[in-house]
């Protein structure tokens, strides 16, 4: 498991209201600068690219991003160019049957990349890919169709952030530039690199935010007089109950085997491995093989994948209907906090550095208890896209050997 922490600057800005803290920084040199590449077929991978264009950080954007980016070939994707790191995921959705060796259909083999940087620079990056791309499957006769998309807006890095670091909140999230936001993600991405799982990561964010409101408090404790600590700690109280019902919620919800969420994703995985293997197989067939019986098939396969794809969506979008909804009577329970530390003339802005360095001492043992708290979740995230990806691959094997006989 990596253990690298993100750590904020002593020169942060921290904020009172559910985001307590905000990682800043401030105009960073060229040199320092960073890139989100995204390449999406129906996996969906996002790469951060340093100043040389080499990989330093690599997330799934979706759940079958996370079938991509487990594979043991991207075990070393960190150092490599956008070059090869876009050839390493066309390399596992070939094996794995996300991009069709043979007669591909209308919407198949449509692999979509963007990046952050202006458009000067995303075209040359996107033809050195798309050349890296393109020369590699030549050789395993797969035709691709390759897309240089409009590019990811500062909104959409917005929203990104908004999502890998909820401690912070709208106001500071817009005052950040364009290099500041990616280098907010980076830095988030690389605590959930070991996480295949969207569920963990977001519960990992989030969690983390929380452990982070609770050392601003701690720290601003110490400064509480007698006669207001006990109305500051039954208010604080309140608000560690409101956040305690919100991980139960979330592991009952999207996070245990027993989840909704798990179970549908569970059916997701078995519908898409069927129709993938299918679908390979009928593309590698004659056009005069491909009788009406077996088309009619593939289609059946397919709304499988579709019906239980918006179950999984379902699933998601209601639990984390529940979850807006304990999130925002935590946020109240904090703001409440706040009025009594207030009320005890003690203000988050007096006691800034303090609590900064508090929170930067507090990171690695949050993390170290989060691994070992969601442990299992995680071996076995990462052990179900594994399975998943041998029975896609065998599928492929036995093609291959077909085709050599």
């Amino acid at each position: 498991m990596k253990k690298s922490i993100a750590l904020f600057s002593a020169a942060c800005v921290l904020a009172t209201g559910l985001g307590a803290f905000v990682g800043c920084g401030g105009d960073k040199d060229k040199d320092n600068s960073k890139t989100v590449m995204n390449v999406s077929l129906n996996p969906e991978v996002e790469f951060v690219l340093d100043s040389d264009n080499k990989v330093v950080s690599v997330n799934a954007l979706n759940e079958e991003g996370n079938l991509v980016i487990s594979a043991e070939a991207f075990e070393n994707v960190e150092g490599k160019s956008a070059e090869e790191a876009a050839q390493l995921f066309v390399q596992v959705s070939a094996e794995t049957g996300f991009l069709v060796s043979g007669t591909a259909s209308d919407g198949e083999n449509e692999v979509e990349i963007e990046f952050s940087c202006n458009k000067e620079e995303a075209k040359a990056l996107y033809q050195g890919v798309k050349s890296k791309v393109e020369t590699y499957l030549a050789d395993k006769a797969i035709t691709v169709k390759m897309e240089l998309e409009e590019g990811i807006t500062e909104e959409e890095l917005e929203a990104l952030v908004a999502e890998c670091a909820p401690y912070m909140d709208k106001a500071e999230i817009a005052a950040l530039n364009t290099m500041e936001l990616v280098e907010t993600i980076y830095e988030s991405r690389k605590e959930t690199a070991d996480f295949y799982s969207q569920e963990l990561k977001n519960a990992y964010y989030e969690a983390k935010a929380f452990a982070m409101q609770q050392v601003e408090y701690e720290t601003m404790a110490e400064n509480i007089d007698v006669l207001h600590k006990l109305a500051c700690d039954t208010a604080f109280e309140l608000y560690s109950g409101a956040v305690e019902l919100i991980e139960t919620t979330r592991l009952t919800m999207l996070v245990k085997e027993n989840s909704p969420y798990q179970i549908a994703l569970k059916a997701f995985r078995e519908a898409k491995t069927a129709y993938l293997n299918y679908r390979s197989e009928v593309a590698a067939m004659e056009q005069t093989e491909k009788t009406e019986a077996i088309l009619e098939r593939l289609a059946s396969l397919e709304k499988v994948v579709e019906d239980t794809e918006e179950a999984l969506l379902k699933a998601g979008a209601d639990a984390n209907a529940q979850l807006d909804t304990l999130k925002e009577r935590a946020k109240e329970a904090y703001d409440a906090v706040i009025e009594k530390l207030n009320e005890a003339n003690v203000k988050a802005k007096d006691h800034a550095k303090k609590i900064s360095e508090n929170q930067k001492a507090k990171q690695e043992e949050f993390f170290t208890k989060f691994e070992s708290d969601y442990a299992a979740f995680i071996e076995k995230a990462k052990t179900d896209w594994a399975n998943m990806k041998t029975e896609l691959e065998n599928r492929t094997a036995e093609g291959d050997a077909e085709e050599q006989a």
